[in-house]
């Protein structure tokens, strides 16, 4: 073998071990996060940003003692215990806010109705009026005293933009901005 081609099988066997890699690297970034708010299995009873408004509504109905006047300005309803299944999406804008560990929470499309069809949301008259009325849920991550966490959502989740998510946490539904705020105590990927 010429000195040519020894330089072309070794430059060729290079070139094939920096494109495919030589370890077994088969878990994704996502998974090797570790978080005292991951879970790793779904918590039960999840339900829907819709389905949480409303029932935070029918529940500030049938409260007697609201009065006239609370109800006038508006004021959110009480947080309440909940599990809340969403996609983590602001539409055209980042659902993420760099150093903080919040992000924002949209509806999921109904998959019964879709049957399957990832752009059906997208067709579909019906579903693109629920999801446009669909409060969106602000989930917040917070220390013991309440605060806010200041890292990135993305980095201490392993979640991004369009990931299914279950969230369990103390919520309130804020109804003068069609808005859901959760602080959340667990996340499971979907």
């Amino acid at each position: 073998m010429t000195l040519t081609a020894k330089l072309n099988v070794s430059l060729s066997v290079f070139l094939l071990l920096t494109l495919v890699g030589c370890g077994d690297e088969t878990v994704s970034k996502t998974e090797r996060v570790s978080s005292p708010f991951l879970v790793s299995s779904e918590p039960a009873g999840a339900i829907t940003p819709t389905e949480f408004k409303e029932a935070a509504r029918s529940e500030n109905d049938a409260a007697d003692d609201t009065s006239a006047e609370d109800s006038a300005i508006g004021n959110s309803l009480a947080a309440t215990e909940v599990v809340l299944v969403g996609k983590i999406d602001a539409g055209d804008l980042d659902p993420f806010e760099p150093g903080k560990a919040t992000f924002v929470l949209s509806e999921l499309p109904d998959a019964e109705h879709a049957a399957g069809d990832p752009d059906h949301a997208n067709n579909c008259p019906f579903c693109r009026r629920k999801l446009k009325n669909a409060p969106k849920v602000v989930v917040r991550f917070v220390d013991e005293s309440g605060e806010l966490i200041a890292q990135d959502a993305q980095a201490m989740l392993g979640v991004k933009k369009g990931d299914s998510v279950v969230v369990k946490g103390l919520a309130e539904y804020q109804e003068p901005i069609n808005m859901i705020q959760i602080n959340a105590e667990s996340i499971y990927r979907r």
